[in-house]
């Protein structure tokens, strides 16, 4: 399935490919409402289901680290710190 109102489905559509996952951010940074990570990093966001982590009341609070590319857009982001906080996790559908 493609989200086509994010406007980035060719990049998802890449991203996909390369096994790499997109974070929606729960705080928005100017312009970035979300990044691509790796699925590694991925993995370190989200250790069990979250909403197992809703139950057990915590959540994840990640430093990325990312640049800018030639065309606006940004590169893959690596997760730099993460830390576990105490509340549930934000789930949007």
């Amino acid at each position: 399935m493609i989200d086509i109102e994010q406007k980035d489905y060719i990049r998802y559509s890449f991203e996909s490919l390369n096994k790499n996952k997109r974070v929606w951010l729960a705080e928005p940074y100017g312009t970035i409402r979300w990044v691509y990570v790796s699925k590694a990093d991925f993995d370190k966001l989200w250790p069990e289901s979250p909403f197992k982590m809703a139950e057990k009341n915590y959540g994840i609070k990640a430093t990325f680290q990312l640049k800018k590319m030639l065309f606006g857009d940004y590169s893959l982001a690596k997760v730099i710190a993460f830390e576990k906080i105490t509340g549930p996790p934000f789930i949007e559908k």
